[in-house]
């Protein structure tokens, strides 16, 4: 049968719809799957740092710009000074399945592959983002959240902690009684923030007993 160049035509559009409605397809899939983030750790190697409540938070709120950038900043310090990190994070979706997903330091997380949401503590402005902000707002360094105790054992300092801010500026030591009591009592604590600054956002965490000083 001769092919005619109508015929071809339509054809090769056929072809680009059905490229097209594999992808889309698998971007649904991938949405619906629903991962549950379990735990997640940053490093190299054994050098490692828990980083599942910095993480569940970013990835909540969306990230920025719907991504989550994989970096020192973002995952609240260096566990391994001159390697190349890594961030896993271990999930599990709707059928009980689970799975590790694996980002190299320099790369980003699509949050919408973790059920993000706005929760209500969320207040980014609707237009986050947007270049055409105020820029003092821009500028402006601000707590979105915090968190003091280990793994399973933690309260919100977020409130605690915006109130000791001075000229835009947070110097406090990590400690019991700077926090508002021991959500943990005889273990080794760490104080976790969240803050945003200068238009994006980093993570930190200080061990009990030290002294954190931002930006």
């Amino acid at each position: 049968m001769k092919l005619t160049n109508r015929n071809g035509v339509f054809i090769f559009a056929l072809v680009i719809v059905a490229i097209g409605a594999t992808f889309f397809t698998a971007e649904v899939r991938a949405q619906q799957e629903s991962w549950q983030i379990l735990r997640a750790d940053y490093g190299f190697k054994n050098q490692r740092n828990d980083v599942t409540d910095i993480l569940k938070d970013l990835v909540e709120r969306g990230g920025v710009n719907g991504r989550v950038a994989v970096n020192n900043q973002t995952m609240g310090g260096d566990p391994a000074v001159g390697k190349e990190k890594s961030l896993r994070i271990f999930a599990r979706n709707r059928k009980n399945e689970e799975r590790q997903f694996d980002y190299n330091e320099g790369r980003f997380v699509e949050a919408r592959l973790f059920n993000v949401r706005r929760d209500d503590w969320d207040d980014r402005p609707v237009n986050y983002g947007d270049r055409d902000r105020d820029r003092n707002d821009w500028n402006a360094f601000r707590i979105v959240r915090a968190y003091y105790g280990v793994q399973g054992r933690t309260v919100n300092v977020t409130d605690l902690l915006r109130s000791h801010v001075r000229d835009g500026m947070l110097n406090v030591v990590v400690s019991n009684s700077a926090l508002g009591g021991d959500p943990a009592v005889g273990a080794d604590k760490i104080l976790i923030v969240i803050y945003r600054h200068q238009g994006s956002e980093a993570a930190t965490f200080v061990r009990e007993g030290n002294r954190l000083t931002i930006p």
